[in-house]
C-alpha cells in the first residue's frame, strides 16, 4: 500500500487486504509514516492505541477508518475556520 496524503491513506484502508493492514499496523509502519512524513503526532498516537487493542480483520479496518476519518474531519474543519 502506498499513499502520499492522509486522504489517500484513508481511501486505501478500505481497498487493501486486511492481512496487509494487520502486518503494517503491528509492525508500526502506519504510526511511523504518520509521525515522520505527515508530522501528525496526535494521529500517530491514536494509531498506536489501536495496536494495543489487538484488533484483527474487519474490526481493525473499521477502527482504522474511524480514527483516520475523524482526524481528516478535524483537520478540514480547522483549515476552513482558519480562513475566516
Amino acid at each position: 500500500m502506498s499513499a502520499s496524503s492522509l486522504k489517500e491513506f484513508n481511501e486505501k484502508i478500505s481497498e487493501v487486504n486486511v492481512k496487509s493492514l494487520e502486518f503494517h499496523l503491528y509492525r508500526g509502519d502506519f504510526e511511523k509514516w504518520v509521525a515522520e512524513v505527515l508530522q501528525d503526532l496526535d494521529l500517530a498516537g491514536e494509531i498506536k492505541r489501536l495496536q494495543k487493542l489487538s484488533l484483527t480483520g474487519n474490526g481493525l479496518r473499521d477502527q482504522l477508518i474511524f480514527v483516520v476519518s475523524r482526524r481528516l474531519k478535524r483537520l478540514t474543519s480547522q483549515s476552513v475556520s482558519s480562513r475566516f
